[in-house]
């Protein structure tokens, strides 16, 4: 137990510094392609197709790259490309460049997420995953925290440029945490589309996916176009990374809950109230025109719908069959790109008629996603310890 609890904590470290290296330039990319001339529906388009990319390389990529250079090594290539496409991003002086970055970048990035959330549900027994997890999100969440906080305050006081070359060096330094991954070679899922095939066959697990894909749509809208509400308002780009801050604050504090209570009270049976909340805190967004308030409903609802991945997360990986892990896992991620692409597409689009229209799109994807939930209620479809009994028929 003490070797899983040291593990668990290495592997939160890397997903600390990958998240950071990301969420710092969340506050300013929409500001700085707005600064740069382009429409909104550009700016929708340009940070959305990175996950496009983010989709395909999780889904395929991922599971190729793994299971022949091995787990360690894929994820310290992930790690710095991801600082090349960053360090890149401010020189690019075309809209094709731009596109044609954020591409690599998807690509680049989607080669890490299956690779550690496989090692996070193989560090600890099945009946304990609820735990790990519950701590990888904590770090994860710590990452959250920082990386829009720096992002902020670097773009206000050194050009918004200033957070891509900050993320660059954080992915660098990332690097120092591999050794927590193992070095194997995942040779049982050489063929993707046989493994996908072997994990359709149980439909809660697709379900899961969607359900993911209906939370991170909702977050995406919120991240792309909260900016420039918020910059409408009058907010500096140092109060929209405090609003982001406080998010991510929420979001440990949720996670520490669920750690402390997961024996007793499953993150699961928070679903419904948690995308209750994503939805709703989301489609108010242009009720709220103030700092403060903008802050306090971001504050609330991230403790609540903290438990939206880790509950998912868990789920996933007990449902998948032994072997087949790591593309069960790059699925569930690739869901939450599909998210990411959607979200700042649609709400582009929307917004076009009015920035209000982005955010109340949270309405119609909410209620999509009561109705998934209903679909996976039934007893035996999330159970990991009795699904994880039956892996040997797979």
């Amino acid at each position: 137990m003490e070797r899983m609890s040291f593990r668990i904590h290495a592997l939160g470290l890397v997903g600390l510094g990958a998240m950071m290296s990301i969420m710092m330039t969340a506050p300013v990319i929409s500001l700085y392609l707005h600064a740069r001339g382009l429409p909104a529906a550009h700016i929708g388009a340009v940070i959305g197709i990175t996950s496009a990319a983010l989709v395909v390389a999780e889904v395929i990529l991922a599971v190729v790259v793994s299971s022949r250079i091995g787990r360690r090594a894929t994820v310290a290539a992930a790690l710095a490309g991801s600082a090349g496409m960053l360090g890149w991003f401010p020189f690019i002086g075309s809209l094709a460049g731009l596109y044609a970055n954020r591409v690599a970048f998807g690509a680049i990035r989607g080669l890490l997420w299956p690779v550690v959330f496989a090692e996070v549900a193989d560090s600890s027994p099945p009946d304990r995953r609820g735990v790990a997890f519950s701590i990888f999100w904590l770090y994860f969440g710590v990452g959250l925290l920082l990386g829009p906080a720096a992002g902020g305050l670097l773009g206000e006081r050194f050009g918004l440029q200033s957070p891509f070359y900050a993320a660059a060096a954080i992915s660098v330094l990332t690097l120092a945490g591999i050794r927590a991954i193992r070095p194997g070679h995942d040779t049982t899922v050489r063929r993707p589309m046989r493994s996908y095939g072997v994990l359709i066959r149980t439909p809660a697990i697709p379900v899961n996916w969607m359900l993911t894909v209906c939370n991170v749509v909702i977050f995406s809208i919120y991240l792309t176009f909260l900016p420039l509400h918020a910059a409408g308002g009058g907010l500096s780009p140092a109060q929209i990374g405090l609003i982001f801050t406080a998010g991510a604050v929420a979001f440990i504090i949720g996670q520490d809950i669920l750690r402390r209570v997961g024996d007793r009270v499953p993150a699961e049976r928070l679903l419904v109230p948690a995308f209750l909340a994503r939805g709703i805190s989301t489609a108010v967004v242009p009720l709220l025109p103030s700092f403060g308030a903008l802050l306090v409903v971001n504050f609330l609802s991230s403790v609540v719908t903290a438990a939206i991945p880790q509950a998912l997360s868990v789920r996933i990986s007990g449902l998948a069959p032994r072997g087949h892990l790591i593309p069960a896992m790059g699925a569930f991620n690739a869901s939450a790109d599909l998210g990411f692409f959607i979200g700042p597409v649609l709400g582009g689009l929307a917004a076009a008629a009015g920035l209000q229209w982005a955010f109340l799109l949270a309405i119609p994807v909410t209620v999509l996603a009561l109705g998934l939930l209903r679909a996976t209620s039934g007893p035996g479809t999330h159970d990991p310890v009795e699904n994880h009994r039956s892996e040997q028929d797979a």
